[in-house]
C-alpha cells in the first residue's frame, strides 16, 4: 500500500514537472529558427530569400536556410534602422564603416528569461575585394546592441555559390543577462558603393531555457520519494 502511494505521488510530480517545462519551452521559443516553413515567424525587409543546398553551400540545419543581400531589391540605409528600432546612424557608427548605402534585414520579436542562451549559425558572402577596409560591406546582429558577425576584413574563402567568396557557416552564442521581450535582427549592408553586392546566411536560429526553480525541486523530489520507496521495499523484503 506504502509502495503504491509512493509511485502515484512519483507520478504525480512527473506530469508537474512535464508541464512545467512545456510551458517554459513554448513560452522561449524562437519560431521557425531553421527557415524549413519559409520565413513563417520571420518580418522581412530587402532581398530576403530561402536557399537550400542548391545555392552552393549546404544549410547548418535541415534543408534550408535564409540569405539576406545588398543586391537588387535592397532597401536604403535610413529603412533598414526603421525597420529594425535603431537611431538614424546606428549603421555607420555600430559596424565602424564610412557610409552604410543599402541593404536586406529580417527580424523575430521573442521573449528570453536571464540565463537563456541564444544561438545561431552565420555565413557571410562577398563579391568584394578582401580585405577592403573602404568598400567595407558587413553583417550583423541587431539585439541589445548592434554587432558585426562578419565583413570583408573577415577571414574567406572561395565560395562555390554565387558569390566569390565566403566565411564558411560560424556559430555564435549569447546570454541574456536580463528577462524581457527582445527583437533579434540580422542584416547585411554594402559600404560606401552600391554596386559590389555582399550577402548573409542565417541557420539554426535556437533559444535554449534555464529550468525553472520548479523543474529542479520537482527533480529532487523525485529523487527523494524514489529513494524512499526503495528504502521502504527493501526493509519489507528483509
Amino acid at each position: 500500500m506504502m509502495l503504491k502511494k509512493f509511485s502515484i505521488a512519483i507520478a504525480g510530480a512527473g506530469a508537474a514537472i512535464a508541464a512545467t517545462f512545456t510551458t517554459v519551452s513554448s513560452a522561449s521559443a524562437i519560431v521557425n529558427g531553421s527557415f524549413e516553413a519559409g520565413f513563417n515567424g520571420w518580418s522581412t525587409i530587402g532581398d530576403t530569400r530561402i536557399e537550400d543546398i542548391s545555392f552552393g553551400t549546404p544549410p547548418s540545419d535541415g534543408n534550408f536556410n535564409a540569405l539576406m543581400t545588398n543586391g537588387f531589391g535592397a532597401v536604403s540605409d535610413f529603412a533598414i534602422e526603421n525597420f529594425l528600432g535603431l537611431t538614424p546612424g546606428t549603421l555607420d557608427s555600430s559596424l565602424n564603416i564610412i557610409d552604410a548605402t543599402e541593404g536586406s534585414a529580417i527580424k523575430q520579436t521573442f521573449f528570453a528569461k536571464a540565463g537563456d542562451i541564444l544561438t545561431f549559425d552565420f555565413n557571410f558572402l562577398t563579391d568584394e575585394f578582401t580585405p577592403d577596409f573602404f568598400f567595407n560591406d558587413s553583417s550583423f546582429i541587431s539585439l541589445s546592441n548592434l554587432d558585426v558577425l562578419a565583413d570583408t576584413n573577415s577571414s574567406v574563402m572561395f565560395s562555390l555559390t554565387s558569390f566569390f567568396e565566403e566565411t564558411g557557416y560560424q556559430s555564435f552564442s549569447h546570454t541574456f543577462s536580463e528577462s524581457g521581450t527582445y527583437t533579434l535582427g540580422f542584416g547585411v549592408v554594402d559600404a560606401v558603393d552600391t554596386v559590389v553586392d555582399s550577402g548573409l546566411l542565417i541557420d539554426n536560429v535556437e533559444l535554449t531555457s534555464v529550468p525553472e526553480p520548479g523543474l529542479i525541486f520537482g527533480l529532487s523530489l523525485i529523487g527523494t520519494l524514489g529513494a524512499t520507496s526503495l528504502k521502504g521495499k527493501q526493509k519489507k523484503e528483509m
